[in-house]
C-alpha cells in the first residue's frame, strides 16, 4: 500500500498541510492558463465538427451534436467559474472533464459508424489533451484516462464498432503519459517548495525566526479585515529597556541571546502576530474579545519574570516597555502608519514614566 502511495507525488511528496497549500498555489498560478486551454479545447471540438460537415456529415448528426454539447459545457463553466473558490473551481473542472469524456465516447461511436472504423487519432488527441491540463494531478488524470480507456473497451466489446488498433496505441500513449505526469507532479511540488523557502527567507528575521518588517503590512491588513463584531485589535510596539547599555556591558553576542529569548516568549503567546521591527523593537498584533483586556499588557511583567540579569538597569533584570493602541470593529478604516505612529507615542510615554510598563490607548 505504501509503495502505491509513494508513486503518487500528491500523496507522498509533501505533508498534508503543504499539499493543501500547494493546491491553492497551483490554482492561483494556472487559473488563467487553464481557462485559455479550456476555450482552445472547445474551439477544436467546433473545428472538428466543421471539418465533418464539409466532408458531408449533417450538422445535427449525433457525432456533431455531442461535440456541440461538450463545447457548450466547457464554455459555460469557463464563464461561470469565476465566482467559485479554488477547491470548488478544481472540482468543477474535474466534473466537466468527466462529462466531456462521456460525450466524446458518443462522438467516437457515431464517427466510427459513419466512417466504418474508429481512427486512432481521436482518442490519442484526447489523451494528450488531458495530459496538458496543468491543474489535475496524477491520480485525477489517471481516473480520466481510465474513463477514456473504458469507453474504447466498451465500444470494442459491447458494440459492433471496429476500433482497429486504437486500444493498443492508446495503452502505449497512456503509459508514456503516466510516467511523464509523475515527473511533472514532482517538478511542480519541488518548485513550490523552493518558492516557499525563498519567500520565508525574505519575510523572516534571520536571528529570531520571527516575521520581519517587510511582511508586516500585509499581515496587519489581513488582521484588520478579519476583525469581527465584538472583537478588538491591539497593536503594540515593544522596546527593550536600556538595551544599548546591555550590549556595551555584556557584548553583542549576549545581546543577541536576549533577543532570541524575548522572541521565544512572544512566540509562545497564542494568536499573537509577532514581528521584529528592527534592533530591539518588536511589533505585536492581537485580535481579542472586546470584553477581555489585551494580553500585551502583561508582556513587561512576563519578561521581567525571566530574570535575565542586567547590571546597568535600575531594575537589575532585562525589562521592556510597550505602547499599545486598541481599536474596535470595524478596523478597515485604519492604516498601518496611523497605528504605528500612535503606538510609538505611547511607547515614548511609557519610557518617560519610568519604563518597564505598558501604556494603552483606545481608538474610537
Amino acid at each position: 500500500m505504501q509503495l502505491i502511495k509513494n508513486y503518487f507525488p500528491s500523496l507522498s511528496y509533501l505533508d498534508p498541510a503543504s499539499e493543501a497549500e500547494f493546491r491553492l498555489y497551483l490554482v492561483a498560478s494556472t487559473r488563467h492558463i487553464a481557462q485559455r486551454l479550456a476555450l482552445v479545447c472547445a474551439l477544436l471540438l467546433l473545428v472538428f465538427s466543421a471539418t465533418d460537415i464539409i466532408l458531408g456529415d449533417q450538422w445535427h448528426s449525433l457525432n456533431n451534436l455531442s461535440r456541440f454539447i461538450a463545447a457548450a459545457l466547457i464554455v459555460s463553466f469557463a464563464v461561470y467559474n469565476r465566482r467559485l473558490t479554488p477547491d470548488h473551481w478544481l472540482q468543477g473542472w474535474l466534473a466537466i472533464a468527466a462529462l466531456v469524456l462521456l460525450l466524446l465516447a458518443v462522438t467516437f461511436y457515431s464517427s466510427a459508424q459513419y466512417f466504418g472504423k474508429l481512427g486512432e487519432g481521436g482518442p490519442l488527441v484526447v489523451a494528450f489533451a488531458l495530459a496538458a491540463i496543468p491543474i489535475f494531478n496524477l491520480q485525477q488524470k489517471l481516473l480520466l484516462w481510465l474513463q477514456l480507456s473504458a469507453s474504447i473497451v466498451f465500444l470494442k466489446y459491447c458494440t459492433d464498432t471496429n476500433t482497429g488498433w486504437t486500444l493498443f496505441y492508446l495503452s502505449i500513449t497512456l503509459l508514456l503519459c503516466l510516467s511523464w505526469q509523475r515527473q511533472f507532479d514532482i517538478l511542480l511540488r519541488s518548485q513550490f517548495k523552493t518558492v516557499r523557502l525563498e519567500q520565508q527567507k525574505a519575510e523572516t528575521d534571520q536571528l529570531t525566526g520571527l516575521l520581519n518588517r517587510r511582511s508586516f503590512e500585509q499581515r496587519l491588513q489581513e488582521k484588520l479585515q478579519s476583525l469581527q463584531a465584538g472583537q478588538q485589535l491591539s497593536l503594540g510596539l515593544l522596546d527593550i529597556d536600556y538595551f544599548k547599555r546591555y550590549n556595551d556591558h555584556y557584548g553583542h553576542l549576549d545581546g543577541d541571546l536576549v533577543l532570541v529569548q524575548l522572541s521565544r516568549l512572544l512566540s509562545a503567546e497564542s494568536g499573537l502576530l509577532v514581528v521584529r521591527f528592527g534592533g530591539e523593537e518588536f511589533i505585536l498584533v492581537e485580535q481579542h474579545s472586546a470584553d477581555s483586556p489585551s494580553s500585551l499588557l502583561q508582556l513587561p511583567r512576563k519578561l521581567a519574570a525571566l530574570a535575565i540579569p542586567h547590571q546597568n538597569s535600575p531594575f537589575n533584570v532585562v525589562t521592556a516597555s510597550i505602547g499599545i493602541v486598541t481599536l474596535n470593529y470595524p478596523g478597515s478604516g485604519y492604516q498601518s502608519g496611523q497605528l504605528m505612529h500612535q503606538a510609538d507615542q505611547l511607547l515614548y510615554e511609557a519610557k518617560e514614566q519610568g519604563r518597564n510598563q505598558a501604556r494603552q490607548q483606545f481608538l474610537s
